[in-house]
């Protein structure tokens, strides 16, 4: 296809990987991939972020305070007992969101206007809730920001070529698609019921619910459409938000990357692996934490992101955080 340029095609090829993967072994892609990606992904992005001052420059604090707020977040997360209760999970995401905030919104009346609201209404709108502490760590930070990504760089896109929408547009799609794919499966067996039950089932089977259907997690899984539907949907979104990270070599500069920073990336990789042929629940534990924290780090980025499309939707010459409309370059 004339037009495509080399990075297009690598995200062109992440995303039909993504979904035959999805289409074909749902359960076992989104184990696989959160567990033994997730954790490479995450790892690199934090590096990245780092690297940039984690976009919060002109934040209320200095980066540094906010990435050891967010460590401290994330570590709270994982406290049993706690980590299960979406209303605590609700102050984790919301202090940082909010605080994330502040690289956009600096007005400090609208700022006490935006919190005062959003507590609020956790008080009389417990999807809200739900959707805060739950929706924006998973669903809304694989699929919407990666999407609002692409739709920002193809936005800064200079060229006149409608294939720049080719991959933003397929994004739109396949999870339609995958949420209705006529497809039969085996009945899954003991371990990746018990690895779904350890990591994504609560948030499947609160989906599932929503939409009137039970989750069984027995060889049944796969026996009611709604719940296949949704498996399918999150082994493409996570599998594809991880190779995309990966694809993007001309605007990470992996090269760059000094020896020292590859030294720590691989030493952390190589013992989150380990972990989980130690102990697979530990690793899922060191991978959500993992998660969490590359979740809250990139606030601010996401932030950045939504002002350029709506200043661009209002039809408004945009600059970025560091002044310049090309500097600002969204990874996903």
């Amino acid at each position: 296809m004339q037009g495509l340029r080399r990075s297009d095609w690598g995200d062109l090829m992440a995303l039909l990987v993504s979904v035959v993967a999805a289409a074909v072994a749902p359960l076992q892609v989104l184990i696989l991939s959160y567990a033994f990606l997730g954790p490479f992904h995450y790892l690199t992005e934090i590096a990245w972020l780092r690297g940039k001052q984690f976009y919060f420059g002109k934040g209320l604090v200095s980066p540094r305070v906010y990435a050891l707020l967010a460590i401290g977040m994330s570590i709270l997360a994982l406290v049993e007992g706690l980590a299960k209760r979406a209303d605590f999970a609700f102050w984790i995401v919301g202090v940082l969101l909010f605080l994330s905030l502040t690289v956009w919104v600096r007005n400090p009346y609208l700022l006490v206007m935006i919190a005062l609201a959003a507590v609020g209404v956790s008080f009389v709108l417990r999807t809200w809730v739900y959707f805060i502490s739950t929706m924006v760590p998973t669903l809304v930070h694989v699929f919407f920001f990666t999407l609002a990504f692409m739709v920002s760089g193809a936005l800064r896109d200079k060229r006149t070529t409608l294939l720049k929408w080719l991959n933003p547009g397929l994004l739109a799609v396949f999870p339609l698609l995958l949420l209705f794919l006529p497809m039969h499966y085996s009945a899954p067996n003991g371990f990746w019921l018990w690895a779904e039950s350890a990591s994504f089932a609560a948030i499947h089977a609160k989906l599932a619910g929503d939409l009137h259907h039970t989750l069984l997690l027995n060889s049944k899984l796969f026996n009611d459409p709604v719940v296949a539907g949704l498996l399918r949907l999150f082994a493409f979104i996570y599998l594809y938000h991880y190779l995309n990270w990966f694809a993007k070599t001309e605007l990470l500069q992996w090269h760059k990357t000094s020896r020292r920073g590859w030294t720590g990336i691989l030493t952390l990789y190589v013992a989150s692996i380990a972990i989980y042929a130690w102990n697979f629940r530990i690793g899922l534990v060191v991978s959500t934490f993992l998660s969490v924290l590359h979740v809250l780090l990139e606030f601010p980025l996401n932030w950045h992101t939504l002002r350029f499309l709506a200043l661009r939707w209002r039809g408004e010459r945009v600059e970025t955080a560091t002044g310049s409309r090309t500097q600002l370059q969204v990874p996903l």
